[in-house]
């Protein structure tokens, strides 16, 4: 089977539905009388008033979706239609309906016992092909005779049919409408308390009972049911018929002639046909018999639909008008058609975001699109929802061979495309580099050799790239874009295709951005082949919402220049901008924007005071994705071996930290730049280790270094301020570092922490812990120096009510906050026990504030 696909095969196909067969005219039979039992629980009330009887012999009725038990009880979404009509949903008779008897009378033609039986006499008799009763079976299966009585005294019996349990049996034709149980005495608490019962139980059944040729013409004046065995309980509902007639529709042929805006249908004729009703719709719903015909009393066997929209699904219908008895058939089986695609007037755009994908087993395009190929099973050509420009879709040209195929894309014919004056525009993109598309056009749609190439081969990048391709003049019109093979297995993704008017103002090209700063950058761009007269606008946004011809510029969001750059100033530090350049032609002709392009502005330097509690890691303008390296070089790679994590193993966030326990292991934390011109600043910070997956202290390796690090020109080089080795390593409580930076009058100062396992790969396997991270003015007495701090001691920790602090010598006062912040306690002038009974079970912050201005913080659990 071959995969080629014709260019408008599509829009020209017609499909009928099975209309070769006759067509049915179902019809309901009301019941006059013969009803037995009312098993159908409606309204408002107790279902003992609103039914006389159950389904099933043991207490459990039907419902109806407007039971409430009270005038407040809730309603329910299940139950028997209140109008009564049960739509069959059996696929063999669309359109088919019952109509119930009345819900708040008997309802059931109900057989309790084998030879139980009842008649069912009809409203209005009618002539059928066929029977159709609708009928349950409570508590069981069972089987039931059916005698078919006719008007002149006639009969025509059906015997051993049927009917299934109401929870099993198949041939549906309503099911999931729920049930109720009758009160009953004791009562229980499910009585009276409607079911869903599973949304598809319980279930009415559908028996089809064919009229012999002999009787189709005798009106059906009523049926007798018997119960003949089983052990359910028999519920005879409802009767539908496909009524006789000796009118019979048409049978459609294919349309024909199928245009943009018209179809030629046609039928062959039936016996006695006078003449006939049409009927179309973009609906596939079939008329009535009071639907009004679009073009009545045709008199042959054909006419043309017209004032039809292009590109369009149509369904149509047809009637016969007879001279016998009945006069007018049903309308036949459906038929349908899909209009032709007007040509396309420029400028028009495909994105293929509305088009389903597809696959290599159903190439697809857009509508009015095609894919074609000159080679079956080379190559393919479908919408797919990946390696866009544009979320969702892409369309993907694929090539199995290298040197055959011809995989195209041909758009929609387009209005004038070859008179010189239109050009395309797309993005498009390669699985590799280098591979090739080719963009040219068609003299005939359905024929790859008729394509003649524009231009040279576009070599793609892997990232979409935007191509505008300007159209000769000549006679095509139709574009093609072509795998340009080169190789097997090849990928090509095409997006966002724009076909319009040249402009008489170009657009520049290749915007990029140079000389970021954090309030700073300049826009360069490549002039249009015809530089214009009054230079260029810019436009930039921190939304990636491209401009449009009525945006508005100003001050704040453009800059102008008669150069092909353009510096911007104003902007905000540590920002995403988005950048689109146009051409100014004239007063009045401006070219389209440019292809946008992208830059994120560099962090300001921070005046301090400055405070990183590490709720955010690593923190605004903080860089964790840093290793490798040492501090004379600085970092190599972007591995993050900082991470997040709760300070000495308390909770999971909060605090930032590394493990170190491979000699793989070399990573940096690096902070934002700060501005120190003012002078007289300290750096602090609490630190700790512990072992990886608990809370007790730790050695560290022989050869493993932590290390503080400043620099002075922006990270370029380093300087070490604090090694923490298997030396002094630190321990598993609160250690708070602090270090003058009163000499540190650069602006543009920035620090770093380095860890480094070393070459030995020792068997500790330990964290390393920041957390509090501070840079602010030094407010400090001379009893607290630059370096390492010694901090307080307490035990028991965890504690019950009593906190011991071993040492209180030049304590001030002590304040305890919980995690989030708040201060629980103030302890002015404390000894070295502390009474914390008062306090919840959890963690808290212990913070002793010395005479002498400095704090010292450790954690501490209540239990």
């Amino acid at each position: 089977m071959k995969r080629k696909l014709l260019f408008g095969a599509l829009n020209t196909m017609a499909l009928l539905s099975a209309s070769a067969i006759m067509a049915q005219n179902f019809q309901t039979m009301p019941v006059q009388s013969g009803y037995t039992a009312d098993v159908i629980a409606n309204g408002i009330g107790s279902s003992s008033v609103s039914t006389n009887n159950d389904v099933d012999g043991v207490s459990y009725a039907f419902v109806a979706k407007d039971f409430q038990l009270t005038s407040t009880s809730a309603a329910i979404t299940y139950g028997i239609p209140v109008d009564g009509i049960i739509n069959s949903v059996v696929t063999a008779t669309p359109g088919l309906s019952y109509t119930l008897g009345n819900l708040s009378g008997n309802n059931s033609l109900r057989l309790a016992v084998t030879n139980d039986s009842g008649t069912l006499t009809f409203t209005t008799p009618k002539a059928a092909t066929k029977l159709y009763m609708l009928s349950t079976s409570g508590s069981g299966g069972s089987t039931v005779s059916v005698t078919v009585n006719f008007s002149d005294g006639t009969n025509q019996q059906f015997t051993s049919i049927s009917v299934a349990d109401w929870y099993t049996g198949t041939n549906i034709a309503i099911q999931g409408f729920g049930r109720i149980k009758k009160p009953t005495t004791p009562s229980t608490a499910s009585d009276d308390i409607p079911s869903p019962e599973g949304g598809t139980n319980p279930r009415l059944y559908q028996n089809e009972l064919v009229i012999d040729a002999a009787n189709q013409q005798k009106l059906i004046q009523s049926v007798t049911v018997t119960k003949t065995a089983g052990t359910g309980i028999p519920n005879i509902f409802a009767f539908s018929v496909d009524a006789y007639s000796d009118c019979a529709p048409p049978t459609l042929q294919a349309p024909s002639a199928i245009t943009a805006n018209s179809a030629l249908v046609a039928w062959t004729a039936p016996s006695n046909a006078v003449s006939y009703d049409v009927y179309h719709s973009t609906s596939n719903t079939t008329p009535t018999n009071t639907t009004t015909p679009t073009y009545p009393g045709v008199t042959g066997t054909s006419t043309t639909i017209g004032s039809l929209n292009s590109n369009t699904t149509y369904y149509y219908w047809v009637r016969t008008n007879c001279s016998s008895a009945t006069s007018q058939s049903v309308w036949s089986f459906a038929g349908t058609f899909k209009t032709a695609c007007s040509t396309f007037t420029v400028p028009y755009t495909e994105n293929f975001d509305t088009t389903s994908t597809g696959s290599s087993s159903n190439n697809n395009a857009p509508s009015c699109w095609a894919y074609l190929e000159s080679t079956s099973f080379v190559g393919y050509g479908y919408v797919v929802a990946s390696n866009n420009f544009s979320a969702p879709n892409s369309y993907y040209l694929y090539n199995s061979s290298a040197t055959t195929g011809s995989q195209m894309l041909v758009s929609p014919p387009t209005v004038n495309l070859s008179d010189g004056t239109k050009r395309v525009r797309f993005y498009a993109k390669g699985g590799a580099a280098n591979y090739t598309l080719l963009v040219g056009t068609l003299s005939n749609p359905t024929d790859p050799a008729s394509f003649t190439q524009i231009g040279s081969p576009i070599a793609l990048t892997t990232t979409h790239t935007q191509y505008t391709v300007n159209v000769p003049a000549g006679s095509d019109l139709q574009l093609a874009f072509k795998h340009g093979l080169g190789g097997s297995g090849r990928s090509i993704y095409i997006d966002n295709i724009t076909v319009q008017n040249i402009p008489s103002c170009l657009e520049p090209t290749a915007v990029t951005s140079s000389n970021v700063a954090a309030y700073s950058a300049t826009i360069g761009w490549t002039a249009p082949a015809s530089v214009p007269a009054m230079g260029y606008e810019v436009y930039y946004s921190t939304s990636n919402t491209a401009p449009t011809s009525t945006t508005v510029l100003n001050a704040t969001n453009s800059a102008t220049s008669t150069t092909t750059s353009a510096p911007l100033s104003g902007l905000s530090a540590a920002t995403v901008y988005y950048v689109w350049v146009r051409s100014k032609c004239s007063a009045s002709d401006v070219s389209e924007w440019s292809v946008g392009s992208t830059f994120t502005t560099l962090c300001a330097a921070v005046i301090p005071s400055y405070t990183n509690d590490f709720n955010t890691i690593p923190g605004t303008c903080w860089t964790n994705a840093l290793s490798g390296g040492s501090p004379a070089t600085g970092p190599t790679g972007t591995t993050a071996y900082w991470i997040a994590d709760g300070f000495l193993n308390a909770g999971t966030t909060g605090a930032i930290r590394m493990e170190l326990y491979s000699n793989t292991r070399v990573g940096w934390l690096k902070t934002t730049a700060f501005d120190l011109s003012a002078g007289g600043y300290r750096v602090k910070f609490d630190y700790g280790v512990t072992t990886f997956s608990g809370t007790t202290a730790s050695a560290m390796g022989s050869d493993d270094v932590v290390q503080f690090l400043v620099s002075n020109d922006g990270g370029t080089t380093w300087t070490v301020l604090q090694t923490w080795d298997v030396n002094n390593t630190p321990s598993n409580s609160t250690n708070t570092y602090i270090y003058n930076l009163t000499g540190n009058t650069n602006p543009n100062t920035i620090f770093a922490f380095y860890g480094s396992e070393g070459s030995v790969n020792d068997t500790p396997d330990y964290n390393f812990y920041v957390d509090n991270f501070v840079v602010e003015p030094v407010s400090l007495s001379t009893s607290e120096v630059s370096g390492d701090k010694k901090q307080i001691k307490i035990h028991p920790n965890p504690f019950k009510d009593v906190l011991n602090i071993e040492e209180t010598k030049d304590m001030k006062s002590i304040t305890i906050t919980d995690l989030t912040g708040r201060v629980v306690k103030t302890i002015d002038q404390p000894s070295k026990q502390l009474y914390l009974g008062e306090l919840n079970a959890g963690l808290y912050l212990v913070t002793v504030n010395f005479k002498d201005g400095s704090k010292s913080t450790v954690k501490a659990i209540k239990q």
